[in-house]
């Protein structure tokens, strides 16, 4: 068996590629538009913030600012976002999903899940009670004001 410090390392590593295999692992498409990984994930933020400016986009993506423009540019021209001027400082650009861009992003989150559940269907039951525990318990530990204190003492040793 790995020693604890491989194994975080290795989990860590590893969810970010399963979620991302969901999505490219075949484009996402629907009716008249076609979203890159990118562009899917700037719809995210863009959805879930209130009042979302260029700079809170890029922060939220880890881009830079011209990179967030530019996928807002290519969201705009799709008619899946809008630019509002705030009318209480002219020089704020607020980006909110336009309702095509809502309908957009909630296809692709039923994608993902009917993607998802395809790929679970195959496994056991045994696999699945498994998989299903497991990440009730990472869910716990990544919730805010949950230290190693909280863990029961036999999840602290393992």
């Amino acid at each position: 068996m790995r020693d604890r410090d491989a194994l975080i390392t290795h989990i860590a590593d590893l969810l970010p590629e399963v979620m991302r295999s969901l999505v490219e692992s075949r484009p996402l498409t629907k009716g008249d538009w076609a979203l890159t990984l990118a562009q899917l994930r700037a719809l995210r933020v863009i959805g879930e913030s209130r009042g979302c400016t260029m700079g809170a986009l890029a922060r939220a993506l880890g881009i830079s600012l011209s990179a967030a423009t530019g996928l807002v540019d290519r969201l705009t021209k799709q008619g899946l976002v809008e630019r509002v001027s705030d009318p209480k400082d002219r020089r704020l650009v607020h980006v909110r999903p336009s309702a095509k861009g809502r309908r957009a992003h909630q296809a692709f989150q039923r994608e993902k899940k009917r993607r998802m559940m395809a790929a679970l269907r195959g496994l056991s039951a045994k696999t699945l009670e498994s998989i299903a525990a497991s990440l009730v318990l990472l869910h716990g530990a990544l919730s805010p004001g949950r230290g190693e204190s909280e863990l029961s003492p036999r999840e602290q040793k393992t």
